[in-house]
């Protein structure tokens, strides 16, 4: 009974429909490289495989540090999930981005050079008073070959791309 207990609790806590404690990794890709990934950040989610946003423990979802949206997504019949992993071919899809910039971080890739990952929400302000800036782009979304769920996304924009890895989050829609 206590192991069946715990199955369960592991189970519970890997799954999320909309909203989940996540551990989450992100990787950057600027000026012709992609650098190290970085693990375990610890984030609210809210979504789903279409699209989400992430922001940070204790905060509301409407304080997300990063969107993003698929446009018109259809997941994917159990065929094409084969023939996309025997060929190890990507999903690409096309949608939007959206992330805040600062003046001392005025653009996505100055966010990644400094940080690794866009780390503003629209509640914080410079040492000049000037609150953060809401940028929105179109993006190319693609998602790595998968067996069961997609788990990794790479975000093309803004000259940059920006990788994250849902490790063992799964979403139930």
């Amino acid at each position: 009974m206590f192991v069946a207990f715990v199955l369960l609790t592991i189970a519970a806590k890997a799954q999320i429909s909309t909203k989940a404690y996540a551990h989450i990794s992100t990787n950057a890709y600027y000026d012709g490289y992609w650098g190290h990934w970085k693990k375990n950040y610890v984030y609210n989610l809210y979504g789903n495989y279409s699209g989400f946003i992430i922001y940070d423990i204790g905060d509301h979802p409407s304080r997300y540090e990063f969107k993003f949206q698929i446009n018109n997504y259809v997941p994917p019949t159990k065929q094409q999930i084969k023939e996309h992993y025997k060929k190890q071919e990507w999903y690409e899809y096309s949608g939007t981005v959206e992330y805040f910039v600062v003046e001392k971080a005025p653009t996505i890739k100055d966010l990644l050079k400094q940080f690794g990952r866009p780390i503003y929400h629209k509640d914080i302000h410079d040492e000049y008073g000037n609150y953060a800036v809401k940028r929105v782009a179109n993006a190319t979304i693609k998602i790595a070959p998968y067996k069961k769920r997609p788990q990794v996304y790479n975000l093309w924009f803004d000259d940059v791309g920006f990788a994250i890895s849902l490790d063992y989050i799964q979403f139930n829609n």
